[in-house]
């Protein structure tokens, strides 16, 4: 059976939507396809809930003047492997950017480099930031702190956010081995699904107002707060990341960060950190090209699960499904499709074809 191309969106087009929308809520062209690029690339893997579902959350910000439209990036100090930016409350993604794209500068020629940004709003999926420094055959790191949404053991309520963590490592053409993980049990956008339906959760993925793990969604996120992953590992991860990506770079840090969409008024003032590593100066590219195919390879025979015909690395499913993406168009849940539809109807721009 072939595909039905009217029922997907064409990556072309859903880039051309949102630089429209950018722009007309006064973003500079060049920063409008700046984070277009970032929130369509993310759709392209499959990850709906930090994509352009985003779309009217950010517009909400920038018209209530959390997030600066305007706003550039500031380097305010640096050394010959490492900076900070001051982001102005400009929008995450054009920090973001700017911030990876110095880090990778930099690593040319220190070898290893950190770029940390402050005073930032929520940059979209950590994975995106990460596998552009694959681009120029190196391996990127990306670290932000959120807004307080996860509880800590032995606390009750909100302490920490879920700070996300993101790697990529150079593989093979168009396919870099990645991980983009929050640092909670289960991301924020499982919860919000289950709670549309009406469902309680599998698992103990909230902690009730007695700070006691709890299946009931029931007020969340009022009254109750996200799990860390792994227990005390989850959160000891969360505190690493709120130190380097906001104690390090000057950013607010946990209850001083706010939220972008329970505040979309309020000035965000996140902090981001890059890492990263030029494989270059390290060994030939190609010997750790090869290194790495022989690790893959080991995995992916590795002795399968009943039941199981394939093993995965990190990643690798999101790339499969982006080079489907590419060619075929991007396939949205019906829900991303009623949020595109009505950002488009706003802002009296004809929708793209496959969103009708």
């Amino acid at each position: 059976m072939g595909l039905d191309s009217s029922k997907r969106v064409a990556v072309e087009d859903l880039t051309q939507l949102c630089v429209e929308v950018f722009t007309r809520v006064g973003m500079s062209p060049a920063d409008a396809r700046t984070v277009a690029a970032g929130l369509v690339t993310t759709d392209t893997w499959g990850t709906f809930s930090h994509g352009t579902n985003l779309l009217p959350h950010y517009v909400t910000s920038i018209r209530a003047g959390g997030i600066d439209a305007g706003a550039q990036p500031e380097v305010v100090v640096e050394g010959p492997s490492w900076a900070i930016l001051d982001g102005h409350a400009a929008m995450g993604m054009v920090s973001g950017c700017r911030a990876m794209d110095l880090a990778i500068s930099k690593a040319r020629t220190t070898t290893l480099s950190w770029v940390g940004v402050c005073n930032s709003n929520h940059f979209g999926a950590a994975g995106y930031y990460a596998v552009l420094a694959t681009h120029h055959e190196m391996i990127g790191v990306a670290l932000s702190n959120v807004d307080p949404n996860m509880a800590v053991p032995g606390a009750r309520g909100s302490v920490i956010g879920n700070n996300p963590l993101a790697y990529a490592v150079p593989h093979r053409a168009d396919f870099p081995v990645f991980l983009d993980i929050a640092t909670s049990a289960v991301a924020a956008s499982k919860i919000m699904t289950s709670k549309s339906l009406g469902q309680d959760l599998p698992g103990d993925y909230l902690a009730d107002s007695e700070g006691l793990p709890t299946r009931k969604i029931g007020t969340w996120p009022v009254g109750s707060s996200l799990m860390p992953m792994a227990g005390h590992k989850g959160y000891g991860l969360a505190f690493l990341i709120e130190v380097l990506a906001a104690a390090l770079t000057g950013a607010g840090m946990l209850s001083t960060a706010r939220s972008w969409i329970l505040s979309p008024h309020e000035q965000g003032k996140l902090g981001h950190c890059f890492l990263v590593f030029n494989i270059g100066n390290m060994m030939p590219i190609e010997l750790f090209k090869q290194r790495m195919s022989e690790l893959g390879r080991e995995i992916h025979e590795a002795a399968k699960a009943r039941g199981s015909d394939r093993i995965y690395l990190p990643g690798e499913m999101e790339c499969e499904r982006r080079a489907e993406a590419l060619r075929n168009g991007i396939e949205f849940p019906e829900w991303v499709k009623a949020g595109l539809r009505g950002v488009a109807r706003n802002f009296q721009i004809a929708p793209c074809p496959g969103l009708e």
